[in-house]
């Protein structure tokens, strides 16, 4: 009830205030698990995407973050689980996979960090989206934020690109690669994939 509330009015206050749009929304599984990968320019992006999608998305989002008092609160509400950043969380990764494997959809910025530079190049993937998108076998839904980064401090528009998802399970090229390949051919083909949503979107 409180994510709903709380989507609702995120929602109106970003048509108000920054002509938020959201793009594809037709592309986003109506059921079953999903992993949404997304960009990352803006400490906002958590809360932007949860409200572009139709479906509740648990994202995975630095714990240092949930310490803080009223931020940590609709961390909760948002069903964000928390990572340890920098350090290997085998506790957080089994609760995602847990999460997709009863059917829910999770969240998870595939830089591990916001990238401060040019929004059009992305920074070095982390491997925790390849993780999840291969050991979780779910479809996989790439997700492009344009000028988030600028809410309250320009008149640019702000926006939400959902793509096609994608079905890594079913690539044969992947079959024949060592875990370690398979996770840095995921990651590059996800990072092309957002890079060129973002292109279109700016």
């Amino acid at each position: 009830m409180i994510y709903q509330i709380f989507k609702f009015l995120f929602s109106l206050f970003l048509k108000i205030t920054c002509r938020y749009q959201v793009i594809g929304i037709h592309n986003f599984p109506s059921s079953g698990p999903a992993l949404v990968v997304s960009n990352h320019i803006s400490n906002w992006d958590p809360l932007i995407v949860g409200s572009a999608m139709p479906r509740q998305i648990n994202f995975i989002a630095k714990s240092e973050l949930a310490r803080i008092p009223l931020v940590g609160y609709l961390f909760k509400a948002w069903g964000v689980v928390p990572i340890k950043i920098g350090h290997s969380d085998r506790e957080a990764l089994s609760k995602s996979l847990t999460l997709l494997k009863n059917g829910k959809v999770m969240g998870i910025f595939i830089e591990g960090k916001r990238n401060l530079g040019n929004p059009e190049i992305m920074i070095k993937p982390q491997p925790g989206a390849a993780m999840l998108a291969l050991k979780g076998a779910v479809p996989v839904v790439p997700v492009a934020v344009i000028n988030t980064n600028r809410i309250l401090r320009s008149l640019k528009r702000v926006k939400v690109i959902i793509g096609k998802p994608i079905d890594f399970s079913t690539k044969l090229d992947l079959k024949n690669l060592d875990r370690k390949e398979q996770y840095s051919q995921v990651s590059m083909e996800l990072i092309t994939t957002i890079q060129e949503l973002v292109k279109k979107g700016l």
